[in-house]
């Protein structure tokens, strides 16, 4: 039982973890996109210190798409 150490568990322990970070970005891309995305467009219409209703617009377009990708992640069957 050489194999078993507190090395050899903290490589497995790794590899568990980068597995499963791995699946966790494949399964919520679309979602991490549409953050992003909602994000850039927040700093960008708050650059100048105001908000602008064209600029609140998309802001809230951006918010929208972010549920749709949820709502289409959690809602399958």
């Amino acid at each position: 039982m050489e194999w078993l150490s507190w090395t050899n568990a903290a490589y497995m322990a790794a590899i568990v973890i980068g597995g499963g970070m791995t699946f966790a970005a494949t399964k919520y891309k679309k979602l991490l996109s549409e953050i992003k995305e909602a994000l850039n467009a927040y700093h960008e219409a708050a650059k100048d210190g105001k908000i602008t209703e064209a600029e609140r617009d998309k802001i809230v377009k951006e918010v929208l798409d972010i549920a749709s990708a949820g709502v289409k992640i959690f809602w399958k069957f």
